[in-house]
């Protein structure tokens, strides 16, 4: 009986004292602190097209540029408004499907010296946006990867979503929200055919070839001397031909 007590007793002990190891052992889980926290996620809010036109005429803002292009889809950004635009299968010319306030939002510096910065998903259905600085209270220049308190948003086409983050953990939230600098359109030099094409019309050249699936080169122009950036069109250059395939229109 003795002897079958020690031996439960030192099981016991063994038993505990590996109990003890594997806590001692075992790292604390600690708080990830390497993520942009979210802040709050609402329903994306969208304009419409006679709000942003009549707004757009009576504001000096910034030219039509392409951010990227992706299937059966543009992005592009002019002043403090941010489009999606939609292609037409049967003509391939592209329609306005959203219109986006970036101003709202905190994000209305694009092509100023507190610019905006975009980060497009591959599939164009995800964008994260902040302004590669701001100024504090004192004046003073902060850049955003020196901001601790950087404010971002994450905008979803697909959910109609726009996600507030606070942080500036960049890398971390590119890699989480699936954006890249990778999914920018390439850029290419000016061809002969557009630098003709150009001069012909008397149309300005605004942007750099973008080139889709190694085959289509989109681009921006809008005519010379021209002040009215509504003027500003995206052009299309597919197996030798040429084609505008976005401007704006009157309401």
């Amino acid at each position: 009986m003795k002897k079958f007590l020690s031996m439960t007793v030192l099981l016991l002990i063994i038993v505990l004292a590996g109990c003890q190891k594997d806590q001692t052992t075992k790292p604390k889980q600690k708080t990830n602190t390497n993520d942009a926290k979210v802040v709050k996620t609402e329903k994306l809010e969208t304009m419409s097209y006679e709000d942003f036109y009549e707004n757009l005429k009576e504001e000096e803002l910034n030219d039509l540029d392409i951010i990227q292009v992706a299937d059966q889809k543009i992005t592009a950004v002019i002043g403090n408004y941010f489009l999606v635009l939609n292609e037409n299968k049967k003509n391939h010319t592209y329609k306005i499907n959203k219109i986006i306030d970036l101003h709202p939002y905190g994000m209305n510096y694009y092509y100023k010296e507190e610019s905006t910065m975009f980060y497009p998903s591959k599939d164009g259905e995800k964008y994260l946006i902040y302004n590669e600085c701001r100024y504090n209270s004192k004046d003073q220049t902060i850049n955003a990867k020196d901001d601790k308190e950087l404010k971002s948003i994450v905008i979803d086409l697909k959910k109609d979503e726009v996600t507030y983050r606070k942080g500036n953990h960049l890398e971390n939230l590119k890699k989480k929200e699936g954006v890249s600098e990778n999914n920018y359109p390439k850029i290419a030099k000016f061809s002969k055919d557009m630098k003709q094409y150009a001069k012909k019309k008397k149309y300005e050249l605004m942007t750099n070839f973008y080139l889709k699936s190694g085959k289509d080169r989109f681009w921006v122009m809008k005519p010379f001397y021209e002040e009215n950036i509504l003027e500003g069109r995206i052009f299309r250059y597919h197996e030798g031909k040429i084609q505008c395939v976005f401007k704006f229109r009157e309401p």
